[in-house]
């Protein structure tokens, strides 16, 4: 999640992805792992408009879905192309991706496909044959209703709670949104317009936690280290955390806010055990360091304010050369 200023110049939807979504009919809609709101509500919403346009469309996801607000959704998705998809009359469309390897597994899949790629990251790694980059844009979800506008349609009330969703999700429910941010507020008076409701939005992000969530997190800011004079605050959850919380009991964002909200911090890192070979960095940042930037290092990508990566190698190994990057 990032905070975002006024656009000075817009970028434009690429003709050749118009083009490519007139011209072909059948899509696999692709997104990250790990999927949070805005890439599962943007495949879904994209998935959604295709179909009715007389299009053949399926969402497909690598999963986990772990977060408490999106594992409801689980059901709506695939996990794997279909074996029947003909590779030459179908587009692969990538979403929320800065990166082919944040697909996981699916990366092997696509190979020898046509890919379309819709991503609002600044940094990461070129793939793909046609590309919508957009780093100024809040939300992939802002990036799908800007493209079905721009083909003379508008988003059905289904389509407009999800593209709300994921666009809340992005922007911390708006928080993250800064002065000259106007034409975001009408984006989304047109989606409520047409049926969302922000109400039942904020219920689905933070409603229905369980209490061991709130237990995990007084815990993580119970441990949570202050280094570097103050400037990063480091957190980490270990294997016995999830063992004992779970990894829906996850609630990152509450997190960030209130640890980037501490006066002299500038960075935030939060070290959590995925699995005995993977562990997930998120970054996040509330002063002038380009934490895009530094996951690029680990191979991984983001935003200027918000960003991550997956690293195989220890807790220990990771603070150390985090340290040596943020504290320098």
């Amino acid at each position: 999640m990032v905070l975002f200023k006024k656009e000075t110049m817009k970028t434009q939807i690429p003709a050749e992805l118009l083009e490519s979504i007139r011209e072909y009919d059948s899509f696999i809609i692709i997104g990250h792992k790990e999927p949070d709101g805005d890439t599962l509500s943007s495949q879904l919403a994209l998935t959604s408009f295709l179909n009715r346009k007389g299009k053949h469309a399926v969402p497909v996801s690598p999963g986990p879905f772990d977060r408490k607000e999106i594992a409801e959704k689980e059901k709506l998705f695939l996990r794997h192309i279909p074996e029947t998809t003909v590779k030459e009359s179908s587009l692969i469309v990538v979403l929320d991706c800065s990166t082919i390897d944040r697909i996981g597994y699916l990366a092997q899949e696509v190979e020898g496909y046509r890919i379309a790629v819709v991503d609002h990251h600044s940094s990461g790694q070129v793939f793909g044959d046609v590309r919508y980059i957009d780093p100024k844009a809040p939300s992939v979800t802002y990036m799908i209703q800007k493209i079905i506008e721009e083909m003379g349609d508008a988003p059905n009330s289904a389509e407009a709670e999800l593209l709300l969703f994921g666009l809340a999700t992005d922007t911390g429910f708006f928080r993250h949104l800064e002065t000259g941010t106007g034409h975001v507020f009408k984006s989304v008076s047109r989606l409520v317009d047409a049926g969302a409701s922000p109400k039942e939005v904020f219920s689905e992000m933070y409603g229905n936690r369980s209490l061991e969530s709130r237990i995990l997190l007084g815990k993580l800011l119970m441990n949570a280290e202050s280094l570097c004079s103050g400037r990063l605050i480091f957190v980490v959850e270990t294997k016995d955390d999830v063992s004992r919380f779970g990894k829906n009991s996850r609630d990152s964002d509450f997190l960030y806010q209130l640890l980037t909200g501490v006066d002299t911090v500038e960075t935030v890192a939060l070290l959590r055990y995925e699995s005995e070979t993977e562990i997930s960095v998120g970054l996040r940042s509330s002063g002038t360091v380009d934490v895009g930037a530094v996951a690029k290092k680990f191979g991984g990508g983001g935003h200027k304010k918000a960003a991550g990566f997956s690293s195989g190698s220890s807790f220990s190994e990771i603070k150390k050369e985090l340290l040596n990057i943020l504290c320098s």
